[in-house]
């Protein structure tokens, strides 16, 4: 399954500068900008609820953009989102415009399943990188990369050369990268060790004399 999409975001152009992107947060539009390969950046303001829309589809979605007042109507992804460090609100959205025939690089997230198992015989599944990134044309774009760790042992390692990669996507992130490893929790171990050395120094309990 793809990330291919072709949900359509309408926005409008907006005036640049600070003060311009102050006057949309005023109004309850989240500024942003559309640039790309052959085409002049384009100052846009979106409405708070296309804003939502579009996040909830992922960053590796394409998305066909209409600017109002502008003659653009072409497929884009999200390249970038600034939030509000306080609040998390989004405050400014980058576009970047794609053409279906160019690779793009992008991250993908990594979806493992089976943790429950894993969980289910008391281990750990420590996980150490969420996202691949890697480099396809925009329709071979995964919505996800996904892998069963329930048949990991204690002390296996999953990198993410391991990950089943369609043939068509191109891995750019290092295959030896370690995305998750299974470990026997610390204290469980511990403790076991412990009490079996506190057996062995424990002295004799006496004899009762008759």
């Amino acid at each position: 399954m793809t990330a291919l999409a072709q949900d359509v975001i309408t926005a409008r152009t907006r005036d640049t500068g600070t003060s311009a992107a102050r006057a949309c947060r005023r109004q309850g539009l989240v500024p942003g900008i559309v640039y790309g390969k052959g085409i002049d950046s384009i100052p846009i303001a979106l409405t708070a609820a296309e804003v939502r829309k579009l996040l909830a589809k992922g960053m590796s979605h394409i998305h066909r953009l209409k600017i109002e007042n502008a003659d653009f109507d072409h497929t884009v992804m999200v390249q970038a989102v600034d939030r509000n460090p306080i609040s998390d609100e989004v405050i400014h959205i980058d576009f970047h415009r794609i053409s279906m025939q160019d690779k793009v690089r992008i991250e993908v997230p990594i979806i493992l399943i089976g943790e429950e198992e894993i969980a289910s015989r008391g281990l750990v599944l420590q996980r150490q990188l969420r996202e691949l990134t890697v480099e396809c044309l925009p329709a071979d774009i995964p919505s996800g990369v996904t892998f069963d760790v329930s048949q990991m042992e204690p002390g296996d390692t999953l990198s993410a050369g391991d990950l089943p990669v369609p043939k068509e996507v191109r891995l750019l992130t290092a295959p030896e990268e370690v995305v998750a490893v299974v470990v026997a929790p610390r204290r469980t171990a511990e403790g076991t060790a412990e009490d079996e050395e506190a057996a062995e120094e424990a002295p004799a309990e006496p004899t009762p004399e008759s």
